[in-house]
């Protein structure tokens, strides 16, 4: 009976010691553990919570990458509207240009003896030749500030020509 009885309390002592045991020593990769170390870890479920953690962290982490993904579709997507802006300002600006050139050649032919007429159209294919150097600079917002000051610019040498041929 003494066997039995220190068999006993040799288990239950063993038992009490692997209850002891915290989250942090129930690291599975821990090659020192002691085997009642190892099962207290595996019967408490620090194994199962360790995992658990682990899980939740990847799946936090797949979350983000694919924010991190969808905000990288969302930039591409706006900068191919940029360009697609960009050039729809350059087919805009090259029917300006196509239509502007047709005006003036059809005026100098028309008041070609006009002196007067002939110098505004001088100054006018001059200002547009200075508009389709300039450019849009890239497209950042002065660029942008600045073509249109002079599309105003021009706009209005254009009205002022119309007035003084008395076209209304």
């Amino acid at each position: 009976m003494t066997v039995q009885r220190s068999l006993m309390i040799l288990a239950l002592a063993a038992g009490l010691a692997g209850c002891a045991t915290t989250p942090g020593e129930c690291d599975p990769t821990n090659r020192d553990a002691g085997f009642l170390t190892k099962l207290s870890c595996d019967t408490s479920g620090a194994y199962r919570a360790g995992i658990d953690q682990k899980e939740q962290a990847l799946v936090s982490a797949q979350e983000e990458n694919q924010m991190f993904r969808q905000v990288y579709e969302d930039i591409a997507q706006r900068q191919a509207a940029s360009q697609q802006k960009l050039s729809e300002q350059k087919k805009k600006q090259a029917a300006l240009n196509a239509s502007m050139g047709r005006l003036l050649k059809q005026l100098q032919a028309r008041h070609a003896d006009d002196a007067r007429v002939q110098n505004e159209l001088k100054d006018l294919q001059q200002a547009l030749k200075q508009s389709q150097q300039s450019g849009t600079n890239g497209g950042n917002a002065a660029a942008v500030a600045a073509k249109q000051k002079e599309l105003a610019a021009l706009q209005q040498k254009v009205a002022t020509l119309q007035k003084s041929l008395g076209y209304q």
